[in-house]
């Protein structure tokens, strides 16, 4: 393969360590995301199967909430496989990562035994069928050789147990068999299993991780330790199939998917054998012989559109679509988890939904066996359209039984897309973490060796290009491009978000070019990278605030007791004394930030360490947490004994009803305000609270509820929005009209606000973007009694989604604690 790009390849018609407890001690850090291997493991360096290792073994928790479903617990897994290790040549199993309350997560890899030639064999055709796709599905030896990978990954959402049971029923079978049938399937596929990816929800009996999150809604950012283990899964075992084992929909829901479908797949692709194979699989539940498997339900067959989508790659389905896998989340019909179930029900029921996810494990793998040729050539197909730039196809209506108009999605590719260096980036260090997001979700990104000129703008070497000729181009757009807006083609969505575009909201200046790949020598990077700045001489030093990065610097500084003075528009200057630009080093080393000179008679606010009492979700505590501030949680209830006087922000982030607060509650919170504490609040609930206690008066208003993703917004300037982005993310909208005396607007909503999601209209047209066009999205006062108040009626904290509205939020923080 060239660094560059590939020539256009000729088209090809489509084929038919033990511890007692583990508790959560901290949020993943999702501004950092999990680093990107330097480059590809070496072809020598592979090793043979199996690659066997002991399992450390937990010790007995007798309050695991799988006890009572009569399911595994987790402690017994380790011990289960490290047995089957012992046994039998087929099985290796690995701990593959940590969760965020310090678990392991188990990997298992079942096939027949390979040496290690044999091994560096299968990972080069693995690779040929990404880099050489034609080459690969053409190859003889291939075809009649190549392991082809299936994918299970068991029992994300923790509180939905057997698909992991299941996992361990098929690997210890597939162990021990003597038939030789089983040694045959060995020989051409490889089984890797993912055997609990919330090993924490397991235990707990809870859908979320310990951190709080569902990760199943984690697959785009990557936030969580477990979710960056499914994601290296998806993008190194390369599976034809790929299985989420959930629980509990009855009859059993089997993918394909209803549309909205995300515009990138190559869906004629998938929905060609994902509608036979889940047929297949509803087939053989009937016979299982149980009377609650004897139909299933098919989305994309049974339900209206909207009703389950496959549109944001979210899930661990749609992202493994963009990875050309053919996936399914398997929903297990029969819910054991009900209170008023005998002991004896629940294990009956846990015991069907493990045959329905047997089932599921070994119909898709029959289906590979039985299409072996075809699924290889349709696998490597969507690598080859990528390589070579093809168009989308138009999907004919009819292709598959059922398809029709309402299933035709799809965009148009750009040639490429520059995210550039230097002063034509706004923040580097943003820049650097999209690179690494793209190369860690399977993306190409390489670096410009020279200066070049494209579009009409010049750029510097170093540039980073991503040519869109490339085998996973889908991926790459979809994380990139605006996106669509859906909200006349469906009146409903699974789930959120409508639109996402890390291109337009994670901070990071990206420019698209349609016609045009940079006429520059590219060289291939595996890794994103800033060098943060430090000026000569010894100037006083500025920094201004347009990334998470820049707020823990900002708040190391302030941690360290480095005096940081806060200027009108938001930007921070340290003065020049030999030990400040030492400790300024340090952190420019650490967060890859720049610092410039401050100008001639600058003049500021001096700043203290921000410590910021919040009401809200986990999102909203990691969100700060992530941007450097020390975040003490509040409730209602509780604010006589938490709100301290070393708090200095109230940060609402969910309801926090005045009305109802107890006297000495209320007495605390007086208190606040009358010392001067500063308030930030979110969305309906901040204004509400604002309003009651008397602070800034507005009217809020929310879009429905369902609405969500990118829209324009034009930035006022001033401490918040000095340099903010010209686009938000929104999670259910809300504007601010009616402003009481002494709002300041900091940011409004664009004349025509969305750019890409779904936004609907009550039948009054009171809640539709055009009501919101030129409303207030930002607003800000400093009352009477010097409270610093900010209001948002965007969404900076939802999911950790919208990093590039970080720095608005830590902005607003910064101006209401000190004034």
């Amino acid at each position: 393969m060239s660094t560059r790009h590939l020539t256009r390849l000729a088209a090809v018609a489509v084929g038919a360590s033990l511890l007692g407890t583990a508790v959560w001690t901290g949020p993943a850090n999702a501004t950092a995301l999990p680093s990107v291997p330097p480059q590809p493991v070496q072809l020598g360096q592979v090793e043979a199967y199996p690659r066997q290792n002991v399992l450390p073994v937990w010790p007995d928790d007798p309050n695991d909430a799988s006890i009572p479903i009569g399911v595994v617990p987790y402690d017994e897994i380790a011990p289960k496989l490290n047995a089957l290790q012992a046994e039998s040549d087929r099985v290796s199993a690995r701990v593959a990562g940590k969760t965020v309350a310090g678990r392991d997560l188990y990997v298992v890899t079942v096939t027949a035994p390979e040496t290690r030639a044999q091994a560096q064999q299968q990972e080069q055709w693995k690779r040929w069928l990404e880099d050489e796709p034609v080459k690969a599905r053409t190859n003889a030896r291939l075809l009649a050789e190549y392991k082809t990978p299936l994918f299970v990954n068991a029992n994300i959402h923790g509180n939905e147990w057997e698909g992991t049971d299941a996992a361990l029923r098929v690997i210890e079978e597939y162990a021990t068999s003597t038939d030789p049938a089983v040694a045959d399937l060995l020989k051409r596929n490889r089984l890797v299993f993912n055997v609990t990816a919330n090993p924490d929800g397991r235990i707990a009996g809870t859908r979320a991780n310990a951190a709080g999150y569902d990760l199943n809604r984690d697959l785009t950012i990557v936030s969580q330790p477990e979710t960056n283990l499914i994601r290296e899964l998806a993008v190194d075992a390369k599976p034809i199939i790929t299985l989420d084992l959930h629980g509990y929909v009855s009859p059993t829901l089997l993918h394909p998917s209803t549309p909205p479908h995300n515009v990138n797949n190559e869906y004629d692709l998938f929905i060609k054998h994902a509608l036979p194979n889940a047929l297949a699989i509803e087939e053989d539940l009937r016979d299982l012989g149980h009377a609650e498997t004897q139909r299933a339900r098919i989305p994309f067959r049974d339900d209206a559109p909207g009703v389950w989508d496959d549109f944001p790659p979210i899930y661990v389905p749609s992202f493994a679509l963009l990875q050309s896998s053919i996936p399914y989340t398997i929903e297990a019909p029969l819910n054991p988890r009900g209170g008023n179930l005998t002991p004896a029900e629940r294990v009956r029921r846990s015991g069907i939904n493990t045959d329905v996810h047997e089932v599921a494990i070994k119909t898709s793998l029959r289906y590979i066996e039985e299409n072996r040729n075809q699924v290889i050539h349709d696998q490597a197909e969507v690598y080859r359209r990528g390589w070579a730039g093809e168009p989308l196809r138009d999907i004919p209506d009819g292709y598959v039984p059922g398809w029709g108009p309402e299933d035709n999605y799809n965009t148009e590719f750009p040639r490429s897309y520059v995210i550039p260096t230097g002063a034509g980036q706004r923040s580097e260090p943003a820049a650097a973490r999209l690179v690494d997001l793209l190369i860690g979700s399977g993306g190409r990104v390489w670096r410009a060796q020279d200066t070049f000129t494209a579009g009409g703008k010049s750029y510097p070497a170093g540039t980073y290009v991503i040519d869109l000729h490339q085998p996973k181009r889908g991926l790459v757009n979809s994380l990139l491009e605006p996106g669509i807006d859906l909200t006349d083609r469906v009146a409903d969505l699974y789930a959120g978000p409508a639109a996402w575009s890390q291109g337009l909201t994670w901070g990071a200046t990206v420019d698209t070019l349609w016609n045009e790949l940079p006429d520059v020598p590219l060289v291939r990077t595996y890794d994103g990278s800033a060098p943060g700045t430090l000026p000569g001489g010894t100037p006083d030093l500025r920094l201004d605030i347009q990334d998470a990065s820049d707020l823990l610097a900002v708040n190391a500084l302030l941690a360290q007791g480095v005096p940081v003075y806060r200027l009108a528009d938001g930007s921070v200057v340290v003065p020049h004394t030999t030990t400040n630009r030492r400790l300024v080093h340090a952190e420019i080393r650490r967060h890859r930030v720049d610092f410039e000179a401050a100008p001639a008679g600058w003049s500021g606010t001096l700043l203290d360490r921000v410590v910021v009492g919040y009401v809200g979700s986990v999102e909203v505590r990691d969100t700060l947490l992530d941007n450097g501030f020390d975040a003490r949680p509040l409730t209602a209830a509780t604010l006589a004994t938490t709100l301290t006087a070393d708090i200095d922000v109230l940060f609402v982030g969910g309801t926090l009803n005045v009305a109802t607060l107890t006297a000495d509650n209320r007495a605390a919170l007086d208190a606040f305000l009358a010392r001067g504490g500063g308030v930030v609040g979110i969305d309906t609930a901040g204004a509400a609270f604002s309003n009651a206690a008397g602070l800034l008066a507005v009217t809020a208003t929310a879009g429905q509820s369902l609405a969500s993703g990118v829209v324009n917004v034009v930035n006022n300037g001033g401490p918040v929005t000095a340099g903010a982005l010209p686009h938000s993310f929104v999670a259910q909208p809300v504007w601010f009209t009616n402003l009481g005396a002494g709002a300041i607007v900091d940011q409004a909503y664009g004349a025509d606000p969305l750019v890409a999601g779904w936004w609907g209209t009550n039948a009054a047209g009171t809640n539709g973007p055009a009501a919101a066009a030129g409303q207030a999205s930002i607003v800000r006062t400093e009352t009477a009694a010097g409270n610093g108040v900010v209001l948002f009626g965007t969404d900076p904290t939802w999911r950790l989604h919208a990093k590039g509205l970080h720095p608005q939020l830590g902005r607003a923080i910064l101006w209401s604690a000190q004034r």
